[in-house]
């Protein structure tokens, strides 16, 4: 499944049955709208570093090259660790973190 912004329009009873009928099935969900964070289940350190892909640029051989990767295992271990302790919201985290 491929997404575009999903969350946008719909109520928060939607998101939360669209993310349900995603789940064990791969989809590719893009959105700038922090509120379709909240709603993926991330259980633990591995489901967070294959859940996110960040898309950043470097300089390769003179050129601004587009990058794509999962989390690292520290970035991964760092975001878990906040997102158990239950005090901020998805993306406040990965903001935080300057992983988004």
């Amino acid at each position: 499944i491929i997404a575009d912004e999903l969350v946008n329009g719909l109520h928060h009873e939607w998101i939360e049955a669209c993310v349900a009928e995603l789940e064990n099935q791969q989809s590719f969900l893009a959105s700038q709208h922090p509120l379709l964070l909240d709603y993926i289940p991330i259980d633990s350190i591995e489901e967070a570093r294959k859940t996110f892909i960040r898309c950043t640029t470097e300089v390769r051989e003179g050129r601004e090259m587009m990058v794509w990767r999962n989390l690292t295992e520290e970035e991964a271990t760092r975001f878990f660790e906040a997102k158990q302790a239950g005090i901020r919201h998805v993306s406040e985290i990965l903001r935080s973190q300057g992983l988004w």
